[in-house]
This record gives C-alpha cells, sequence and structure tokens, in this order.
C-alpha cells in the first residue's frame, strides 16, 4: 500500500508546501507505473497518519488529483486510479517539445489548398449573417441533403432512415449513450476501446463491460456470453479501423455481431469514423438497421477542427436524438456546416479522403521498415498501430521512458474498458507528424527502446 510513497521524504525537503509535493509524489507513482489504474488508494485519514501531516492537506491532493483526471472517487467504496491516467496531458500536444506519437488525426495540411478556397467561396457567395443565426432543429434542408450525399458515399443504409446531425463524434457517442440508456446500464465495448467511451461512462453513471477481441476486432462467443450474465443496454461497436488495435471485422464477422444483437434485443451503436479507410465493406447497422444507430464524422476523413457528425437511426428515434442534441449544445456551428457543404458538394471530400488514404498507406510502410522485429498490429492503410511490448515492459513505464526521451504515445492503459488489463502495449499514430522525418526519427526511437528493455533504457 505504501510503496509509491518511497522517496517522499526527499521530496518534501526539497518542496517546502507539503500538498504540492504529496501530489508530485501522486502523480509521478501514477505516470511511472507504481501505481496502476484501477488500484485503490489509501483512506485519507490513514494516509495522513502514515505521513504525520494534517488531513485537510490529503484531502485537497485527492481532488487535485480527481480534478487532473488521475483518480477517480466512489462513494462508499474509495478512490481508485483512473482507468485513463492523465488523458488531458496527452491531448495538449501543443505543451510538449516533443515528437508526439499519441493523437490519431488526419494531415490537414494536405487539404489547406481545397480549405482556403472554400472559405474565400464561402465569404463572397452567401450572406455572412446568415451563418451566424439559428438553425432549425435537424439542420436545414440543404445541411440534411449534405448528410444524405455524404453518407452515400459510405456503406450504410440510409433510406427509410432519420438523419440527425451533431457536433462530431464523440458529442454523438454522448447523444446516444444518454438517448438509449440510463444510469446503472450496462454498457459492451470493446476491451480495449475508445477513451472518449470510457469518460462518458464514468461520468453518466454507466457500467462497460468489456468483450474479448481477436484479430477482427470483437469476439461474437464473447459478446454473448456478456449478453447472459449482465443486462447489456447497448453496445458500441468499431468494426473499421478500430482504436486502438486497428481491427477489422469482415462481413462474416459483422454479421454474427449483428446476429447477437437481434437475439438479445440490445441497442447497437456502429462507431464508423475509420470506415472511408475499408470502404469495400458494408457498415455493420445494415445488418441490424431497427436496432441500430450508425455514427460518422468528418473529423478524421478532413478536419477535426469542423466539429460535424452525423447519426443515422430508426425514424422511431429521430425526435428524440434532435432533441437531445438541442438540449446539449442547441444546434452544430452554421459556419462549419456550410464549410462542409461546400467540400462535399465540390467532390474535394473525396480527395482529401484520398489524399490522406495515400499518405496513411506511405507511412505505414515506413513503420513496416522501422519496427522490423516488433510485434505490432496494422492495416496496410491505417492512421495508427497497436505495438506490443516484450517483458518485463509495462505500458505506463514504456510510454513514460518514452517520453523523457522526447516521444509521445498512448499507453494501453487509456483503453482499458475495466481495471483488467492483461496487454503491455501503446498505440502510436503515424499520421500525427508534419513531416516523414519526424517519424522516422520517433519510430527508431521505438524500436530502439523496445529491445534495450526497461533496465537498459
Amino acid at each position: 500500500m505504501w510503496t509509491w510513497l518511497t522517496g517522499f521524504e526527499k521530496l518534501q525537503q526539497k518542496q517546502s508546501v507539503i500538498y504540492k509535493a504529496l501530489y508530485q509524489q501522486l502523480e509521478s507513482a501514477i505516470q511511472q507505473g507504481a501505481l496502476r489504474a484501477g488500484d485503490k488508494l489509501p483512506p485519507q485519514r490513514q494516509l495522513a497518519q502514515h505521513l504525520n501531516i494534517a488531513l485537510a492537506t490529503v484531502t485537497r491532493v485527492y481532488k487535485m488529483a480527481e480534478q487532473q483526471g488521475l483518480i477517480n472517487a466512489k462513494v462508499g467504496k474509495g478512490s481508485f486510479v483512473s482507468i485513463c491516467p492523465v488523458l488531458p496531458q496527452a491531448i495538449r500536444a501543443q505543451d510538449y517539445q516533443c515528437i508526439n506519437l499519441s493523437i490519431i488525426k488526419p494531415q490537414v495540411a494536405l487539404a489547406e489548398t481545397f480549405l482556403a478556397e472554400q472559405l474565400k467561396a464561402l465569404s463572397e457567395q452567401q450572406p455572412l449573417t446568415d451563418l451566424m443565426d439559428y438553425n432549425p432543429d435537424g439542420g436545414s434542408l440543404t445541411d440534411q441533403q449534405t448528410a444524405r450525399d455524404w453518407l452515400s458515399q459510405r456503406n450504410v443504409d440510409i433510406e427509410g432512415r432519420g438523419i440527425s446531425i451533431c457536433s462530431g463524434a464523440q458529442h454523438g457517442l454522448m447523444v446516444l449513450i444518454n438517448s438509449l440508456s440510463g444510469y446503472g446500464d450496462h454498457i459492451a465495448v470493446e476491451k480495449y476501446c475508445y477513451p472518449g467511451i470510457i469518460t462518458l461512462a464514468n461520468q453518466s453513471g454507466r457500467k462497460l463491460v468489456g468483450i474479448e477481441m481477436d484479430q477482427q476486432g470483437m469476439l461474437p462467443k464473447s459478446l454473448e456470453q456478456a449478453c447472459k450474465k449482465h443486462s447489456i443496454k447497448m453496445l458500441v461497436v468499431v468494426a473499421s479501423h478500430q482504436n486502438p488495435t486497428t481491427a477489422v471485422m469482415s462481413k462474416a464477422r459483422r454479421k454474427a455481431i449483428a446476429a447477437i444483437v437481434k437475439k438479445y434485443s440490445i441497442w447497437m451503436v456502429d462507431d464508423d469514423v475509420y470506415g472511408f479507410l475499408s470502404a469495400d465493406l458494408p457498415a455493420i447497422s445494415n445488418f441490424a438497421p431497427q436496432q441500430s444507430f450508425y455514427l460518422n464524422s468528418l473529423s478524421k476523413s478532413m478536419f477535426p477542427g469542423l466539429r460535424i457528425g452525423y447519426i443515422v437511426c430508426p425514424t422511431s428515434f429521430k425526435q428524440r436524438i434532435d432533441d437531445e442534441i438541442r438540449n446539449s449544445i442547441w444546434m452544430p456551428v452554421p459556419l462549419t456546416l456550410a464549410l462542409a457543404t461546400r467540400l462535399i458538394h465540390s467532390g474535394q471530400s473525396l480527395k482529401i479522403q484520398q489524399l490522406q488514404s495515400q499518405l496513411a498507406t506511405q507511412r505505414q510502410k515506413l513503420a513496416s521498415q522501422l519496427l522490423a522485429g516488433c510485434d505490432y498490429l496494422a492495416q496496410p492503410n491505417s492512421y495508427h498501430l497497436w505495438l506490443k511490448l516484450p517483458h518485463p515492459w509495462s505500458s505506463e513505464q514504456f510510454s513514460h521512458e518514452l517520453k523523457r526521451q522526447g516521444v509521445l504515445v498512448t499507453s494501453a492503459d487509456y483503453f482499458c474498458a475495466q481495471y483488467q488489463q492483461q496487454t503491455a502495449a501503446v498505440r502510436i499514430s503515424v499520421m500525427a507528424t508534419q513531416t516523414e522525418q519526424e517519424l522516422s526519427y520517433a519510430l527508431k526511437r521505438i524500436r530502439r527502446l523496445v529491445f534495450a528493455g526497461p533496465n537498459d533504457s
């Protein structure tokens, strides 16, 4: 219980303010792996007595750590190290003077010419004041037609279904979780899943159930076992280029998962933000349309800053979803909706997707050369890869040491749907750097560290 406090006395001597010293000790213990995701912290009074400091000091430190996302406090149970420790630090890439491979994003610079062209045309051809006014619920007729044009490029059935416009996929997930489940409900997700889902579940009081995976993603047998054991309310699944493992479901696997969804009468959210990278495969939601909600956005295929997403749903649910969108943000931003409309109708959106996919393919080839001998999962045109670490590396140790050497990656702990972690791994974004030179430098450091081991680094 107390090993993570090793060295605190020396730190306390250097740092005259006690609460700052204790917070620094706690933060360092989590980042270096002395405290792991799910570990229970000692009760505040007990820690205060052990360190011979004021209870108010410990209370202050625990509150600071919770605000920073380091720990979670559960009433009646105590305080635990977060499943996704210090996630905000990974997102604030600009705060670090290092090469950041922790964020999955497109290379926005590839489409700068298209962006400049459409912004200029937008200012010349449409009164700007129209874009600063309220939009009708669900978007204008033009916005709705744009959504249908965009979605027609995906392999998703939209005939006879409702379409709602949200502010990106993260907002869409929030809307769907609030619309389809209640406090205390169980939501099935991949064992390793998008951290945004974990955050939403923690904040809204939902319980995540991690489903076992293989190289095609979620296992049908494991999902069915979870449906029998828990009262699963809804399923959130990423069938193409899953984050973080890059798994892509075959058509047969998609049908098998959809069959279980129908058998147990649960809602399914088809999170298809990377679907454009597997354009030959049908959306998994096509196989259970009356119980499925298809979610897509423009963040990975074009520009994250557009904050535009689309939800395809049974028509009976459209009003409920539109109400939830209005209650949470009132409406997506008309200016970015108009910009998205121009990019889509001009055909430039498809050109941007092609450029991004081509660059991802090029960078995955580079990664296969520079990570030779490493154990990792990837697709030929994925934006990221999933690097498995050899014993005795832990995810936290590796990512912390790599950060010390000037490279940011994302530890497997960020993605654990439940506290138990069985794989030492990190996610690496190959699209995050501006240049191949930066990526090459970072990948060489990563490979060197993998084979050096924690004792030699």
